[in-house]
């Protein structure tokens, strides 16, 4: 990269940062710590402008002589960045997105940053004050919206509601911690519960009964994200054709492997008797020890580089937390923060009032779901990935945050260990089946929603009978696909895409391939598009 490409990468980074603070905060750059996003209408065009100003810019570094990987995918960056703007309009429609960045921007500081506690008190104060004005900014951006879908009211409005609940168990840690500044922090929380009362009351008494509009984005903008936000080069037709073709493939799969087992030869029968399997005991000791196996299991065959076991701390997921973490769930360190840990929270059981007793409700993982989430999610899964694309120290990894090959490598990794024999429970292939299964069709449900081919109703009918899993997975399913088109992609066709990348390296290795330093040298490069890793590891 030359001086004046460096220069023009560095200046969009700090603006985007600067533009985005909470964004900026999750990846651990703290400039910008009390600061929240400025979203009324002047500031959007200023922002809008500065986009495509940028865009310009590189245009003509492009015409001069070609450009780097990090300016092609700013380059791409603005362009969804400006279209969605200009087409969607989301900060107009989508009423979830301000207590959102209210609730992120207070609870990065609190719980997942490791700056001083005095530090991120202060600091959490100062976006609290920043609160009020955020969801005043959302109430007039929606007054004037249009074609709001319900979908999207309903998510802001369960969003408001878990919101509040979170701010107000995160200040209340926060003022135990540092008590000295207890009056201030309760001064202000007080003052950010009244804002999300007086949010979540416009939501239903003026949003909600003319939430009639259309989330559908359309056959050309969807075709636009695979290609710009994805960097794929496939349409959605071919997408469709290739999601079919999979869910024909696994469900054969699943039918023979279900035929092979004890009981009914019907793998819907089958997964019910294997997540029926919970655990009981230290739920903190069970995940340990599954962990410990895997990582065990991961080691000995050596098929990639494992973090160090001090980067990951396991724990009881905080109670403002649960209810976005029912069951266990990861959360990563932040990238550019140096001294930070990474996070496996587990949900304890729930218990709901049953007359004189209490009954526990069914948010535990069977022992084969934990074999599961901690290949997908840990080892040699997510956290693996973050950690060694974290180890290169690459402040351009904040361009993408979220990739296809980090998606699809939590998918292949779980098929390369049984392929490899590393695990031979027939149990938990069939698990990981369905788990496929359940990708192709969160591929086909994403198209089928954002081209126009059936509304929710039908796409949470269909997702329950092509799946089996409840009506209430599915809903939330199709309500995630409705409020972010393109999502699903990563994970059935990023696993495709890293088979094929394996077989092309392999052939041009020969007998000098070693499976660990592929695995290696892919998650260092996994912030990349997909073809420029393939460029970089066969030329």
């Amino acid at each position: 990269m030359n001086k004046k490409s460096d220069s023009l990468v560095k200046e969009i980074q700090e603006f985007i940062w600067r533009e985005n603070p909470v964004e900026a905060t999750i990846v651990g750059i703290h400039r910008y710590d009390d600061q929240l996003e400025k979203l009324d209408v002047v500031s959007r065009k200023n922002k809008l402008r500065r986009k495509k100003k940028y865009l310009e810019q590189i245009k003509k570094i492009e015409k001069s002589g070609g450009l780097s990987d990090e300016l092609m995918m700013i380059k791409d960056a603005l362009k969804v960045g400006i279209r969605m703007e200009e087409e969607l309009q989301s900060l107009d429609r989508d009423a979830g997105t301000y207590p959102r960045l209210a609730v992120y921007g207070v609870y990065q500081l609190i719980a997942r940053s490791s700056e001083p506690c005095h530090y991120r008190a202060l600091r959490a104060i100062d976006r609290m004050r920043e609160i009020p004005r955020l969801l005043s900014e959302g109430k007039l951006n929606l007054t004037y919206g249009v074609n709001i879908p319900r979908l999207w009211t309903e998510a802001g409005i369960e969003m408001t509601i878990a919101g509040r609940e979170c701010l107000a168990h995160l200040t209340g840690l926060l003022r135990k911690e540092v008590p000295e500044l207890g009056q201030v922090l309760q001064k202000y929380a007080n003052e950010v519960l009244s804002a999300f009362d007086s949010y979540l009351d416009f939501l239903v008494s003026e949003v909600e009964s003319r939430s009639d509009g259309d989330f559908r984005v359309g056959e050309k903008l969807f075709d636009f994200l695979l290609k710009h936000e994805h960097k794929l080069a496939v349409k959605y037709k071919a997408l469709s054709r290739i999601a079919r073709r999979e869910v024909e493939k696994v469900s054969g799969e699943l039918e023979c492997m279900a035929s092979r087992m004890e009981g009914p030869n019907d793998w819907r029968w089958q997964l019910n008797r294997i997540q029926a399997d919970r655990p009981e005991g230290d739920l903190l000791a069970f995940w340990n020890e599954i962990i410990q196996q895997v990582r065990q299991v991961v080691e000995l065959a050596e098929v990639v580089s494992l973090p160090g076991s001090d980067e990951l701390k396991v724990m009881q997921t905080p109670v403002f937390e649960r209810a976005t973490i029912p069951r266990a769930g990861y959360i990563p360190a932040p990238l550019l923060e140096e001294e930070s840990q990474a996070f496996f929270c587990i949900t304890p059981p729930l218990v709901e009032a049953q007359g004189d007793e209490g009954e526990y409700s069914a948010n535990l993982y069977s022992r084969n779901q934990a074999w599961l989430t901690v290949i997908r999610e840990l080892y040699p899964g997510r956290h693996t990935l973050l950690s060694m694309r974290k180890k290169e120290d690459s402040q351009e990894v904040f361009i993408s945050l979220h990739s296809v090959l980090e998606d699809g490598w939590c998918s292949y990794v779980c098929e390369l260990l049984m392929a490899k024999k590393l695990i031979d429970d027939p149990d938990l292939h069939l698990l990981m089946l369905h788990e496929r299964l359940i990708d192709a069709h969160r591929v086909l449900t994403d198209i089928r929603l954002h081209c126009g081919q059936l509304d929710d109703s039908q796409a949470i009918s269909e997702f329950v009978e092509g799946t089996g899993v409840s009506e209430q997975a599915a809903r939330l399913e199709v309500r995630k696909l409705a409020c972010a088109p393109t999502s699903s992609v990563g994970s059935m066709l990023g696993r495709m895409e890293i088979k094929k990348l394996f077989k092309e390296y392999k052939r041009k290795k020969n007998k000098k391939f070693a499976l660990k330093e592929f695995h290696d040298m892919l998650l260092k490069m996994s912030w990349f598009p997909l073809a420029t890793v393939r460029s970089r590891l066969l030329n």
